[in-house]
């Protein structure tokens, strides 16, 4: 189905029809995956490194609180809650929302028209790193033949600790990120794998049980080919031959920081 183009029926989502250019920074041994498996991993949310990816924000609490203690005023088919009720279906509603980040998968990209030397640093190698260059419309298309349900969405940052999320879709702890990472301006391809009754997947049956690989139109999706701003020169021409080996053709350039 390739990217889900969003309407009143679908999840939420910050998608965005204007086309702008995307970055996405690799170290070597990513590269080399992309280039062999011509597939993009898309990452489990609760296998990041963020403990604030895929979780509600606590300011929900008192909102979610609030709304069962007071759902018998708003229909005959509830009952009035005792407190004790009212926080154990608050706390239900957390700890599903916790198990949800082991099914909702992510591949990040970056919104930028410059490289940024902060990126570079924590998810390249500063000396061995890669950036490859797209734009949200060659992203969309090289999912064209893609067989899975691909969400896409630009990310909102809040402050999870005073800033209230939207509720009523597992979807919304998914497009909201802390605000300790606006700098990253992030956009997201986001996938769901279809879960047993009780919030249950079995990732042994993936190729790792980190995440999903998702094929795609490398031919498409890649633009330009960037090397890390302190690479050696030779660093170049190992990129050039893992690229004709794996038959993407492609100039590879070097970083516009780059000392030479």
């Amino acid at each position: 189905m390739s990217i889900i183009i969003p309407d009143k029926y679908t999840s939420p989502v910050f998608f965005q029809e204007s086309d702008y250019r995307i970055v996405k920074y690799l170290d070597l041994t990513k590269f080399i995956s992309l280039l062999k498996k011509k597939s993009l991993f898309f990452c489990r949310l609760d296998k990041l490194e963020d403990h604030f990816e895929g979780t509600t924000a606590k300011s929900n609490f008192l909102r979610r609180k609030h709304f069962y203690e007071t759902q018998h005023l708003r229909s005959p088919k509830f009952k009035k809650l005792t407190e004790e009720e009212v926080l154990q279906n608050v706390k239900k509603q957390f700890e599903a929302d916790e198990r949800m980040k082991a099914l909702k998968c992510i591949c990040c990209w970056n919104k930028s028209e410059t490289e940024s030397a902060a990126l570079w640093k924590i998810y390249a190698d500063f000396q061995k790193g890669i950036m490859i260059t797209s734009s949200m419309a060659k992203l969309q298309m090289s999912f064209r033949e893609t067989t899975e349900d691909i969400s896409l969405s630009e990310v909102e940052y809040i402050n999870h600790n005073s800033d209230l999320m939207p509720d009523g879709n597992m979807m919304f702890p998914v497009i909201y990120k802390h605000v300790a990472y606006s700098f990253e301006k992030e956009v997201r391809l986001i996938h769901s794998v279809k879960f047993k009754n009780g919030l249950v997947y079995d990732w042994t049956k993936e190729e790792v049980e980190q995440g999903k690989y998702i094929d795609v139109d490398l031919d498409i999706l890649i633009e330009d080919i960037v090397i890390s701003p302190y690479s050696p020169n030779w660093y170049i021409e190992i990129i050039q031959d893992l690229c004709e080996k794996y038959e993407l053709n492609r100039t590879i350039k070097k970083s516009e920081l780059s000392r030479n």
